[in-house]
């Protein structure tokens, strides 16, 4: 199930969009799956940018480094937790997984 979501996670950054997420007292597993799911995309980039490198020229890669790179999407671009009864107290940590996945608020 948890290998599933992940996918499901991973086909939403690419995509660009959005999840609904319901979670009953699996904030744990949901927080591992955020981190497998940030790795996953940080390490496509970075294969990407590798590649791009190796069939780059000079002149292409000089004018390439000039311009400023967006920041790219390590978790879906919106995630919505419907249903929401968990305490007051995990927002913060909500929040910053969030913000590791540049995910804006």
């Amino acid at each position: 199930q948890r290998r599933a979501f992940e996918q499901q996670l991973l086909l939403a950054v690419e995509l660009q969009r959005p999840v609904s997420i319901h979670v009953v007292k699996a904030w744990g597993e949901l927080f591992d799956s955020f981190d497998t799911v940030r790795n996953k995309m940080k390490n496509k980039y970075l294969a990407e940018e590798k590649n791009a490198l190796a069939t780059t020229t000079d002149d292409t890669l000089l004018s390439s480094n000039r311009r400023k790179k967006p920041k790219r999407l390590l978790l879906p671009p919106k995630i919505y937790f419907h249903a929401f009864s968990g305490k007051e107290g995990i927002i913060p940590s909500i929040l910053a997984a969030c913000e590791k996945g540049n995910v804006p608020r």
